[in-house]
């Protein structure tokens, strides 16, 4: 769910368009996880059991120096993308953790097995296949960066650590989120995919290798643009902490919606009541 300070503009057109009323009580992660011993644990499953390897090769990068990829858990790439992602990855002069989905193309899994070989070899990469410990891998200081596809959860877990963003939009509402994120909010660049596919195809497109490492480097390194972008995650990041205190925008909208609900349900048992 959304707070104020990211989309509050759409909140109130929303409210003044259509007279409907809506409460922004985001984002949901930070009420979720406002004990440390929540980030620990996704799923039901400590982190430490079998990704002490991942956590010890984090911990060992230095702060800002790594980017983390993830797709989501329903999208999955044909060989031809995952190829050019992995060479982007490689010629880059950043560090990274990939999260992949398998296609069930043995050439592609070939391809990938060596790419994977090469990178730990070099100590340059770390690859996760399938679910990945999410939150616990964007808190860690050393990563800088994300390329995502614009899910929502994605993009709060995001901007509640204050992390700038590639956004590699696929389908569903992914694209209408991405303009907010660039330009709007302006704390990210495209990696420049047009295709809208269903959730469950491949689609035509292939973002070439040129073009993701551009992006990369806006997101990852020191020049201006990419200064300024990071310093308004980190604002938007403090704002959002800010909204679910006490006074903040999200809980004063939550403390409204329970005093609206409490409302409806006296006045339906006072309908009932007449009824009698």
């Amino acid at each position: 769910m959304s707070f104020y300070d990211f989309e509050g503009a759409y909140e109130e057109h929303y409210k003044n368009a259509f007279g409907t009323k809506c409460w922004g009580i985001g984002p949901v992660s930070l009420w979720a996880n406002q004990d440390v011993s929540d980030n620990d644990e996704s799923g039901g499953t400590k982190v430490e059991e079998g990704n002490n390897d991942l956590l010890k090769w984090l911990n060992s990068k230095k702060e800002n120096s790594v980017l983390y990829l993830s797709f989501g858990s329903l999208n999955k790439f044909p060989t031809s993308q995952l190829i050019e992602i992995a060479h982007a990855l490689e010629a880059s002069s950043h560090d990274f953790i990939w999260v992949v989905r398998k296609n069930n193309d043995k050439e592609g899994e070939g391809f990938m097995e060596e790419f994977e070989k090469r990178v730990k070899e070099s100590n340059k990469g770390y690859l996760i296949w399938g679910w990945a410990p999410q939150m616990l891998i964007l808190e860690n200081k050393a990563i800088g960066g994300i390329v995502t596809h614009c899910g929502w959860s994605t993009i709060m877990e995001s901007i509640k650590v204050g992390l700038s963003m590639v956004s590699w939009p696929l389908f569903a509402d992914q694209f209408f989120n991405e303009k907010i994120i660039i330009d709007v909010l302006r704390i990210g660049v495209s990696v420049g995919a047009k295709e809208w596919r269903n959730w469950n195809e491949f689609g035509s497109e292939v973002v070439k290798r040129e073009e993701i490492g551009k992006a990369i480097a806006l997101v990852m390194e020191n020049g201006k643009e990419s200064e300024e972008m990071r310093l308004r995650a980190k604002a938007l990041s403090e704002n959002a902490k800010k909204a679910i205190l006490v006074g903040g925008s999200s809980h004063a909208n939550l403390m409204q919606l329970i005093h609206e609900l409490k409302s409806l349900k006296l006045q339906r048992l006072k309908a009932n009541t007449k009824d009698l």
